[in-house]
């Protein structure tokens, strides 16, 4: 079994749990968040297809009544991962550049269609996809050409993307557990990762308290 496959039967357990406690009132509105997340997140590079390897994160969520803003900020963290970019200085025309992190931080705007303790969500919105620390291969001629290549790869390293996001929370008290999928738009041509981002994470958030002055939950 894959690792998508069987973290996504996680997240269908974690549903099919959590349906008793729908009946709970729901006092999320107007509250602050904060929490961590682990998973997976999918790539490909010039260099590799597709690929999956571990992510960790910490995010922010701030909700109003049926919406939400979750700021958030994952990590997957490879292995010597492969891409390249175009230089006519080498042999075969391309200089091959290595790297073992991806960065990605995301604004996600979300909705709550349900009320209750356990809630679906979805959302839509933007952010920075950013590899790591990329180390240019190869032979150079120079300190110049070395420094040159250095800041090419740095150059084609980061780039933004809009994002759909769906998942599941079940409130705990002052708790939440969470599952979630996000989708990226592909980065530009030329850039270190190529295509469609993939990321499954679950985590928990920890309630901080009121979000506006005065109004502390009550439901819709």
């Amino acid at each position: 079994m894959s690792v998508i496959r069987a973290l996504s039967l996680g997240l269908v357990g974690t549903m099919v749990v959590a349906v008793p406690a729908a009946a709970q009132r729901n006092d999320d509105a107007f509250k602050w968040y904060i929490g961590g997340q682990g998973g997976v997140m999918g790539f490909s590079t010039a260099a590799q297809t597709r690929g999956f390897v571990p992510s960790a994160g910490g995010h922010i969520l701030v909700m109003a009544k049926r919406t939400g803003l979750i700021l958030s900020v994952d990590e997957a963290i490879g292995s010597d991962e492969i891409s390249n970019y175009t230089d006519v200085t080498t042999s075969t025309g391309l200089r091959e550049v290595s790297f073992n992190r991806i960065r990605k931080y995301s604004a996600i705007l979300t909705g709550f269609p349900l009320k209750g303790a356990t809630q679906p969500y979805f959302g839509m919105g933007f952010g920075l996809l950013q590899v790591i620390d990329p180390q240019p291969g190869g032979f150079f001629t120079s300190p110049v050409q070395a420094n040159l290549a250095k800041r090419l790869a740095s150059d084609k390293s980061t780039d933004g993307f809009v994002s759909l996001v769906g998942g599941v929370q079940f409130r705990m008290e002052r708790f939440v557990v969470f599952g979630q999928y996000q989708i990226t738009s592909a980065p530009g041509s030329g850039q270190l990762v190529r295509g469609a981002s993939h990321g499954l994470v679950g985590g928990l958030r920890l309630s901080l308290g009121g979000a506006k002055e005065g109004i502390h939950g009550g439901g819709y």
